[in-house]
């Protein structure tokens, strides 16, 4: 029976906050390896058009975009999910309130409130990436399936993140003053499910690799569950299973250690 392997991007096979801009050999041979064999999974908070194309070349069995509310395998879309208008309009509402920036996501774009902010630009260069692909259209009515939002300093961002808990679920982005804004009740955990379904896979042969608070639903609905050594603290009071650091290609070194790809 074939396994089923969900992997997140940022902090667990790349890393721009500490430089780590280019995935390494040992994890396209992991990749490549996995998809002759099994499934492999792409999961990520990001929507498509904010993919670096060297993921996307990647060509894995599938993918979990905007944290779950959009879920793909191959080319067919297996669930899909998106905010309510007023759900919306009180996150633009409360994030200017607190001197913020919203970014919402579609499938493909990302629609921002100001391209000038100071708070956006900091943000975008703690992540090591250059300013474009982004619409500045406050208003834009489009079916958006993830927000990000951030601050100036950590008092405006904890405001924020109480003010909007009633209509969204959040999740904080370790060392920064932001977070994932997602549709309330959905999570990577959302994806793994329907993507499990849809393929048929038991539960027993699923495994997730994952680094931040993003990713807890996704390692709780698995049977395999592995957190990188650089992952967020929080997540070692769950007792996942860890890995060696990013940066010294954990994701590789787990899967060669348990016999689930040959060495490079």
């Amino acid at each position: 029976m074939k396994k089923l392997i969900f992997c997140d991007i940022d902090g667990t096979i790349l890393d721009g906050s500490r430089k780590m801009e280019k995935l390494t050999p040992e994890t396209l041979h992991a990749i490549d390896s996995l998809k002759r064999t099994d499934y492999v999974v792409i999961a990520s908070g990001r929507c498509m058009g904010l993919l670096d194309r060297q993921i996307i070349d990647l060509d894995p069995s599938g993918f979990i975009l905007c944290n779950g509310a959009y879920d793909m395998v191959g080319d067919q879309t297996v669930f899909r999910d998106s905010f309510s208008r007023e759900a919306v309009e009180k996150i633009r509402e409360v994030t200017a309130a607190c001197n913020g920036f919203y970014i919402f996501e579609t499938l493909n774009e990302m629609y921002i409130d100001s391209l000038e902010s100071e708070a956006f630009r900091k943000f975008m260069s703690g992540w090591a990436r250059v300013l474009r692909g982004f619409k500045e259209d406050s208003q834009a009515d489009q079916p958006f399936h993830i927000a990000m939002i951030g601050f100036p300093d950590e008092p405006s961002c904890l405001e924020a993140g109480e003010k909007l808990r009633d209509v969204a679920d959040l999740a904080r982005h370790k060392g920064f003053y932001s977070y994932d804004v997602n549709v309330k009740g959905i999570s990577k955990a959302t994806g793994v499910n329907r993507i499990r379904e849809y393929l048929n896979i038991p539960f027993e042969n699923t495994y997730a690799f994952g680094d931040a608070l993003n990713d807890l639903e996704m390692l709780q609905a698995v049977a395999h569950p592995v957190v990188m050594k650089n992952c967020d603290p929080a997540l070692r009071a769950y007792g996942f299973e860890e890995t060696d650091d990013v940066l010294d290609n954990g994701f590789y070194r787990y899967l060669l250690a348990n016999k689930l790809i040959n060495p490079l």
